[in-house]
């Protein structure tokens, strides 16, 4: 049987949002199930995809083959702590050639979320929306831009931070809105959201930020009030540009607002780092179908059996998550899809409009173990009996 698994990451949500510093990845994530099922069905043809979303170790997760080559890039993170975040420039696509003496136009991955991850301690959540800056991704951002040449595609996975500054210090490390036009200057520059959430508004980061971190909904409101009014003074001085040519997703895969407002869809990923990039030019666009798209997810799934995918805690498939990009992957190539996911409340119903046949949940039931207890090491161990648990049920 010919088996694609293409899965996400696999994070817990104690507070509502994922914590890319728990769980697994989507590289582990994909390769536990595999090792699973061909101990349980080793004839069977395993292709193995993993999908990530543009959040924190995004870049990690995109398979070897597919990367041409791989650098690391320092900058401060929040509170001024050294962090790395990976650079990858991506082999291009079979068939792609140069026309004459013109080069073909390049395709990179950074990994910027991996500068401000969400931390898993409240206490310091609080520091770093209270006293963090984006400054660090900033000089993140400027670093991987300089690694570019004009006509290139610069993809750059952002997520939920703690930091909530606006995207202040951001603009402030790139140089101004001359310099981070120059830098951006002829380079198609694409923001792979992993969370959509609005910077701003009644469900926007800056609301989130009292229950993802130890502080009062007083302080979060007044930490959200200056980081909106900031944001909003940022873009009124800014006048968006346009990227050349995109390798990506357009806008009509994700409604770009004629007016950018900090309740537009995505700013708030990065502490408001996204909407000081889009008001610079960039677009903003669902991370799992960004990078569904740039690692030729609908051609791996052509002449395939099956799809598995992955998530971590699942109560609805989101229309731009993982799950909901390979169930339509599934649905396109007339194949049946599985979720498998750690916790899950999504009804039958629900899964099937997504183009999904079945779930497999690590922790079925609220009165069992956590999925993900006892670590990443207990989850590998968890998935690799689900994987061999799937291919019995699966393989012909």
């Amino acid at each position: 049987m010919r088996v694609l698994l293409a899965c996400g990451p696999m994070h817990p949500e104690p507070r509502g949002v994922a914590l890319p510093g728990l769980g697994l990845g989507a590289g582990d994530v994909t390769r536990a199930l595999a090792a699973g099922w061909s101990r349980a069905r080793p004839a069977d043809l395993l292709t193995l995809l993993p999908l990530p979303d543009g959040g924190p170790g995004s870049a990690r997760a995109v398979a070897a083959g597919r990367v041409r080559s791989r650098q690391v890039l320092a900058a401060p993170g929040p509170l001024g702590e050294p962090r790395e975040a990976d650079l990858i420039l991506l082999e291009p696509e079979a068939g792609s050639r140069p026309l004459d003496s013109e080069p073909v136009a390049r395709t990179w991955f950074f990994d910027a979320a991996g500068i401000a991850p969400l931390p898993e301690d409240g206490a310091v959540a609080a520091r770093e929306a209270l006293e963090g800056s984006t400054s660090g991704l900033g000089l993140a951002v400027a670093r991987a831009l300089r690694c570019t040449s004009p006509g290139d595609s610069l993809v750059i996975g952002l997520a939920r931070s703690a930091v909530h500054d606006g995207g202040a210090g951001l603009l402030d490390a790139l140089g101004g809105a001359a310099a981070a036009r120059g830098l951006m200057d002829r380079r198609d520059v694409v923001l792979a959201l992993a969370d959509g959430t609005a910077l701003g508004g009644l469900s926007g980061a800056g609301q989130g930020l009292s229950g993802l971190a130890d502080m009062t909904p007083e302080q979060a409101q007044e930490r959200d009030r200056a980081a909106c009014t900031t944001a909003s003074r940022l873009i009124a001085g800014l006048t968006a540009g346009q990227g050349s040519g995109a390798l990506v997703p357009r806008a009509d895969e994700q409604p770009q607002e004629r007016t950018l407002t900090v309740s537009s869809w995505g700013t708030g990923a990065g502490g408001g780092a996204a909407m000081v990039l889009r008001a610079l030019g960039a677009r903003g666009l669902p991370g799992a179908r960004v990078m569904a798209r740039l690692l030729g997810l609908e051609a791996e799934a052509g002449g395939q059996e099956l799809l598995v995918t992955a998530q971590g805690e699942a109560y609805d498939v989101l229309a731009d998550s993982v799950p909901a990009v390979v169930g339509q992957a599934a649905v396109h190539s007339a194949l049946p899809a599985v979720l498998v996911t750690g916790r899950s409340l999504i009804p039958r119903g629900e899964l099937a409009e997504a183009g999904l046949v079945s779930l497999a949940a690590l922790q079925p039931t609220a009165a069992e173990p956590a999925w993900d207890e006892g670590g990443s090491s207990a989850i590998v161990g968890r998935l690799e009996a689900m994987g061999q648990r799937l291919a019995r049920t699966w393989s012909r």
